[in-house]
């Protein structure tokens, strides 16, 4: 894999999730399928830490939030 775009490299080895404020719905998909790669080329003695570092930030809930607050400007449709 390149270099990470959404997660830093920390001195253990695993990878940071960079805590965006702001997610939108694609760049949550690119996060976990980034996600996805970090883990898969991880060996497996570090794949359990590593799943533990990405439980603490949740893309989802940052992409619903920045979803929400669209809506309140542009207004919902109903």
């Amino acid at each position: 894999m390149n270099t990470p775009r959404f997660h830093t490299r920390k001195a253990d080895g695993l990878f940071q999730p960079i805590p965006f404020l702001f997610v939108t719905e694609r760049m949550c998909a690119e996060i976990l399928a980034e996600r996805q790669a970090l883990l898969d080329a991880l060996p497996e003695d570090a794949r359990k830490r590593q799943q533990a570092l990405f439980a603490r930030y949740d893309p989802g809930v940052s992409a619903e939030a920045f979803s929400g607050l669209l809506d309140l400007f542009h207004g919902k449709a109903a």
